[in-house]
């Protein structure tokens, strides 16, 4: 079987595992990608994005390689370009189209009615995928395959989901080689991405994991990890492939479990000893594990504080942690000279000025190396999307376009009841990351944010913000992004 999987410009560390798994039973993966030059999750400028369009040069590779199966991983964000895509693909090649990935797992009644779109694939990915090719390759699909829905004879089939994979140390060890084949913008400068675990402790109201685990209840243990020693194997090996300086570990919450952090402190430190960033949650950075993630050589520590608002926090995003703990875990890590790193998100239902001023004075103090500031968005099927529509927080015409992926904006750069004062709130927050403490409070205290001239929109401002910036994470970010604008538009006048 021969088979193609078509990819955004983000790499996805899901398709690392399942592009192996197929391998190993003999059929044949290629990674397609389209750069989405100057029609990212950043940078959207509508003319440029038409003149440097590679969605043609795409279907015009597929067609040469002749897939007999098709699939793309789908986030909402860029949702209705897959959905463009998928159009494009199906005028060209007669190829059974899976849509998997967050956005179709999250609303998969509505992505299978598309007319291009033959299957769908909810939840882990891996083994459906290869039962799927593997009936194909038999020439008779298996229209009972856990996890995916079909279309035969007009109707839906809607299989249930499979019990979760439990034991990550079977899977193959992910294939970034993929994506480093594809263009060098994934490598961002010697930047290597991977992830410990599966799931997450949590179910905060604006994450995917409020309803992930639902639809996975009773199918298994939820929050999965690597041992050690798998997750030292891959990286022993991508160190001596490719010219690592720094990585990064996308797990919810890394560390959360100490006796394994402890172990994993000591084998990385003896036999990986590159600089690396995780993603850490309040309540589990103790003295303890600050001290092992700076004795395995940890960088930074991006921890999500999402609002400094405790009624907010508990009844709005589902957030059951108090102030004085995180601002103890915020104090840990700055004690150990990790480069600080926080979340914030703005435009949540109740929240005043005096909330977001309140932020701005404890970030002012606290003095993080760099805030990140996100304004809310309602991605389907979240827990805080359901309520919004039923406390009428959206409209009814909104809420459709949501789930659907219409009018949607990253989350980086803006959400659903972006305005102008937000937008000073967001030029405020980026200057406490550059300005000293006594400039930032008099700007606040004398409420000057309220005369910021608004002359950008918010993604022009994430732009100038990471031009300004000089921490890692700005540096890596502009490095791929170099990288990936150079690398094709010398493919596209070539």
């Amino acid at each position: 079987m021969k088979i193609a999987f078509i990819n955004d410009s983000a790499q996805q560390i899901g398709m690392q595992y399942i592009i192996p798994v197929l391998e190993a039973e003999g059929h044949q993966v290629k990674l397609f990608m389209d750069p989405q030059l100057f029609a990212d999750d950043i940078i959207s400028v509508k003319w440029l994005s038409r003149v440097f369009d590679y969605k043609k040069k795409l279907i015009a590779e597929l067609k040469a390689y002749q897939p007999d199966l098709i699939g793309i991983s789908v986030v909402t964000d860029f949702y209705q370009w897959a959905c463009t895509i998928a159009r494009m693909v199906k005028e060209e090649l007669d190829v059974p189209i899976i849509f998997g990935g967050i956005h179709p797992t999250s609303v998969p009644e509505r992505v299978i009615k598309n007319d291009f779109v033959d299957m769908v694939c909810v939840g882990e990915g891996e083994y459906p995928m290869l039962e799927l090719a593997n009936s194909l390759q038999k020439g008779q699909i298996d229209y009972s395959i856990k996890n995916i829905w079909f279309k035969k004879d007009g109707q839906v089939i809607q299989n249930e989901i499979r019990p979760l994979i439990e034991d990550l140390d079977s899977l193959p060890l992910p294939d970034t080689d993929a994506y480093y084949k594809i263009s060098p913008h994934f490598k961002r400068g010697g930047l290597y991405i991977t992830s410990a675990s599966r799931g997450c402790q949590y179910a905060c109201s604006y994450c995917c994991h409020s309803y992930l685990k639902d639809i996975y209840k009773g199918k298994g243990k939820y929050l999965r990890q690597r041992s050690v020693q798998n997750v030292i194997n891959e990286l022993i090996i991508s160190k001596k492939k490719y010219k690592m300086k720094f990585i990064v570990f996308l797990d919810n919450c890394f560390g959360y479990n100490i006796d394994w952090l402890k172990e994993f402190s000591h084998e990385y430190r003896n036999k990986i000893g590159l600089r690396f960033g995780c993603v850490m949650y309040p309540g589990h950075i103790t003295s303890d594990s600050v001290g092992y993630l700076k004795s395995a050589g940890c960088y930074a520590i991006d921890m999500g504080i999402q609002s400094w608002s405790e009624e907010i926090r508990k009844k709005i995003l589902d957030r059951n942690v108090d102030s004085d703990l995180m601002s103890k875990a915020l104090e840990l890590v700055k004690k150990e000279k990790i480069h600080l790193m926080t979340d914030s998100i703005f435009n949540l239902p109740g929240q005043t000025e005096e909330d977001i001023i309140s932020s701005a004075f404890q970030y002012t103090e606290i003095k993080p190396k760099r805030i990140y500031y996100y304004m809310l968005r309602y991605y389907p099927n979240t827990a805080i999307t359901r309520r919004a529509r039923q406390n009428h927080w959206l409209t009814a015409d909104r809420y459709e376009e949501i789930l659907e992926g219409i009018n949607v904006t990253s989350f980086a750069i803006g959400g659903d009841g972006v305005n102008r004062d937000s937008i000073r709130f967001q030029i405020l927050f980026y200057l406490i990351d550059l300005l000293p403490r006594g400039l930032s409070r008099y700007i606040i205290k004398k409420k000057i944010y309220r005369y910021f001239p608004v002359i950008f929109g918010p993604a022009i401002i994430v732009i100038l913000r990471n031009l300004l910036a000089f921490d890692l994470n700005a540096r890596l970010l502009r490095a791929g992004a170099f990288w990936r604008y150079s690398y094709f538009i010398k493919k596209a006048v070539q």
